[in-house]
């Protein structure tokens, strides 16, 4: 059964007749509001305690948009789709009575949590521990044990007469990714959303008025499982709305007809979505479907939600607090190469170097390979505290030890390593990071001396392997250390085998700890430069007034439409000349190479004919305050004035938001 909206020309004549003639009674028209919280992942108090720093969102926040939702709509449904239970030290209090962030989602009325993949990073126990904590219904109707849903796999809510439906799935790869534990998933077996779906739609046939999907999986979906983009395409005229996690993204997108959104992480956004509905025959139809994402750092955090977690505040604090060691010196200085781009992932450094030897020396291990998960992530010199393990190593990974041959290994370089970076053009000052790969999915490797040659295409970028200052051979065996979901997903990809498991360890994050603890005196950095980008030549004449601009916030290095990755394309010398962003070259300068007929870096050129300044803009994609002034003013060199007419709105000058209306001053 096709369960389509009103066309919106019928709805029109409705309305028209009804204005006309009063057929219809008030009550023949209703509005149904639904809210939406994701991926939250500890972040009950405004703090985040590794980073030791006052948060601008939290579930505190979102508390204050749940409180004034409600009492403009008292029927609202409050959906969470997880990941809820992990980061942020809320899993150091998962043995309390009652997990303090399952008692918030309670304090809240939260009608429905769907769960996430990080809920199952503890151990089954604590799965269903908070399940019998939780009063609402819990989601995850893609589990499977001995042919059986493990959770629900939809609730139907009476709202004020009308039947809604909430159906809730997690992403299909937890086995992938707690492949070193079975256990923890209770060994249960996971269909896909897009089979599921169509599974949950037809029991739910003629049964409810209204569905909604609540679904702990992104929209391009991993591993070659399509994604929820996939699923609103196929099956928006059987779904009413769908709320999306996961990814950690801000979507808000009327995909197959129909609103998908997701509300970012940690609280950044409340997702709502406004459904009118009318009488049809003795149910009701969507008529009408409105979707939008309320900003929580717009608001002030709840002040009655604050005192009653005070306390959790207190003692997350006092954990984070305590000291474990001595740093020496400072690991990283600078944190950045320029403003967006992490000097980390550019060359060898000392922070990666520690988690590498911490684990090959706890796994036995002859290599190793650790992801940078935080840009920011630094050790500075002064106490080492706990919470500095959680800054560097943010995630609750285990440690193990892996057989790998030559092959194998250089097969992995290639995949987590070389693969991440953009391929050098001529005339890029910049090297430059692949949008549609997460930044916690590249990995240095330690043990190995090796070169990444950017000037070639993906899949043939590893160079002069050497291993104890011989080529490393095809055939030799090595032991390789890593944490278990990196385990996981290489197993899926077919690059290491389950047999050849030699070691499972601990948390990598608590041996850091341990290995700080250990020393006679203080943490010093270390850094063995055992491998480096190669194959990019950034000297272009005007290298280091593109510097500059970057600098001063006239030119902005792009990141990833969703936000997650950073520098996902490379400032480009000739690019920026060709769109008048820089001066002509001098004569007798030399030029570098002419721009290669695909752009290495998006360049917004300038607009020969825009509004008059004096009014207001709405951001585009692409858009940074330079090019917006360059539009208005006809010179970027004048983003501060555009700045500073808009500081309530802007958050920093590099953060601008498509959609954002800004004041234009008409004297600039």
């Amino acid at each position: 059964m096709r369960r389509k909206k009103l066309p919106a020309l019928l709805l029109a004549l409705i309305m028209a007749v009804s204005l006309a003639v009063p057929v219809f009674a008030a009550d023949d028209v209703k509005t149904i509001t639904v809210l939406q919280t994701s991926d939250l992942h500890g972040m009950v108090n405004p703090f985040d305690y590794a980073a030791n720093k006052e948060s601008k969102t939290s579930l505190a926040h979102a508390a204050a948009i749940i409180a004034a939702e409600r009492k403009a709509d008292p029927n609202l449904l409050l959906v969470d789709t997880g990941d809820t239970t992990q980061a942020n030290y809320i899993q150091d209090f998962r043995d309390e009575d009652t997990n303090p962030i399952i008692d918030a989602l309670n304090y809240l009325k939260y009608d429905a949590w769907t769960l996430g993949n990080h809920e199952f990073n503890f151990g089954f126990q604590y799965v269903t521990k908070e399940i019998s904590q939780f009063n609402g219904v819990t989601l995850g109707g893609n589990m499977y044990k001995d042919g059986k849903r493990f959770a629900d796999a939809y609730k139907i809510f009476d709202v004020d007469g009308v039947k809604v439906a909430v159906f809730g799935l997690d992403a299909p790869h937890i086995p992938i990714w707690e492949k070193s534990d079975p256990t923890h998933y209770d060994n249960m077996t996971f269909t896909t959303p897009m089979e599921e779906t169509g599974k949950v739609l037809d029991e739910l046939e003629g049964k409810a008025d209204v569905i909604i999907g609540s679904v702990h999986y992104g929209l391009d979906g991993e591993y070659g499982t399509e994604g929820m983009r996939a699923v609103a395409e196929k099956y928006g005229d059987r779904i009413d709305a769908l709320f999306i996690g996961h990814a950690h993204s801000k979507v808000n997108e009327t995909i197959g007809g129909i609103p998908v959104l997701e509300p970012g992480s940690n609280g950044q956004y409340v997702s709502k979505v406004t459904l009118t509905v009318k009488k049809d025959g003795n149910g009701w139809t969507v008529t009408d479907a409105k979707g939008e994402l309320l900003d929580c750092s717009a608001v002030e955090p709840d002040a009655a939600f604050l005192a009653r977690y005070k306390t959790l505040d207190e003692k997350s604090k006092a954990l984070a607090s305590k000291e474990i060691g001595q740093v020496g010196a400072t690991f990283l200085d600078p944190v950045e190469f320029l403003p967006g781009i992490p000097n980390a992932i550019l060359q060898d450094n000392a922070v990666l170097d520690l988690i590498n030897k911490v684990q090959m020396k706890n796994a036995g291990g002859d290599v190793s390979l650790a992801a940078l998960f935080d840009s920011t992530s630094n050790l500075e010199k002064g106490p080492f505290l706990n919470r500095d393990g959680v800054k560097i190593y943010k995630y609750d990974n285990t440690l193990y030890g892996v057989k790998v041959t030559g092959k194998q290994l250089k097969a992995i370089m290639e995949k987590q390593a070389g693969n991440f970076f953009n391929q050098y053009q001529p005339g890029d000052v910049t090297i430059s990071f692949d949008p549609n790969i997460r930044m916690y999915n590249y990995d240095e490797f330690a043990g190995v001396n090796y070169e990444i040659d950017i000037s070639k295409p993906a899949g043939s970028r590893i160079q002069n392997v050497t291993y104890q200052g011989k080529p490393l051979a095809d055939d030799q065996t090595l032991v390789l250390a890593l944490n278990n979901y990196r385990y996981g997903g290489l197993v899926a990809a077919g690059l290491l085998n389950e047999s050849d498991v030699v070691y499972e360890g601990g948390a990598v994050r608590d041996m850091i700890s341990d290995y700080v603890a250990s020393l006679s005196g203080p943490l010093m950095p270390e850094c063995d430069h055992n491998w480096k980008i190669v194959g990019a030549d950034l000297n272009d004449p005007q290298r280091d007034l593109i510097y500059e601009k970057v600098r001063s916030g006239e030119l902005q290095i792009p990141t990833s439409e969703d936000g997650r990755t950073p520098n996902v394309a490379s400032l480009n010398g000739p690019a920026l000349r060709a769109a008048g962003v820089l001066p002509a070259l001098a004569s007798g300068e030399p030029a570098k190479p002419a721009q290669p007929e695909t752009p290495a870096a998006p360049v917004t050129p300038a607009q020969p004919s825009t509004p008059a300044a004096g009014g207001t803009y709405t951001v585009q994609s692409g858009d940074c305050l330079w090019s917006i002034a360059q539009q208005f003013y006809g010179t970027g060199t004048k983003w501060i004035v555009i700045y500073q007419a808009n500081t309530a709105v802007i958050k920093s000058a590099d953060d601008i938001q498509i959609g954002q209306v800004l004041t234009i001053p008409a004297a600039a």
